[in-house]
This record gives structure tokens, C-alpha cells and sequence, in this order.
């Protein structure tokens, strides 16, 4: 059995908590997911997103538009 690193768990965040997080509607995330612009992995009809990934959004300055 391949071995987990349980650490890495808590990196994911589900689509809610990052709505709350970033002030943000169902639409733009929606939009940022369509656009490539925010990875995520889903699981039972569940969308989750790395805190990880958040953060290098808000590190790079992202300003909401797509090109």
C-alpha cells in the first residue's frame, strides 16, 4: 500500500469555505474553474481546491479578470 502523507489533507478546502475566504460568488468561482484559472479535484459530485493554490492567487495579485 502506496503511503499517505496526511499532512497533505489538510491543504484541501471545499468550493464554500473558499467563497467565504476570498468574498467571492458561486458564479466567479464557477468562472475561475472553467478558465483554468483556480485548480480543483472532485470527489463524490464535492469540489475541492488547495489552500495552497488560493494563496499563490492572492500572492500573484490576481485582479479577477480573464484575458
Amino acid at each position: 500500500m502506496k503511503n499517505v502523507n496526511l499532512s497533505e489533507w489538510d491543504d484541501w478546502i471545499d468550493g464554500q469555505d473558499v467563497m467565504e475566504k476570498l468574498h467571492i460568488s458561486p458564479r466567479t468561482l464557477q468562472r475561475w474553474r472553467t478558465n483554468g484559472v483556480i485548480p480543483y479535484s472532485q470527489l463524490k459530485g464535492r469540489l475541492y481546491y488547495r489552500k495552497s493554490d488560493i494563496l499563490r492567487l492572492l500572492r500573484e495579485g490576481f485582479n479577477g479578470k480573464i484575458d
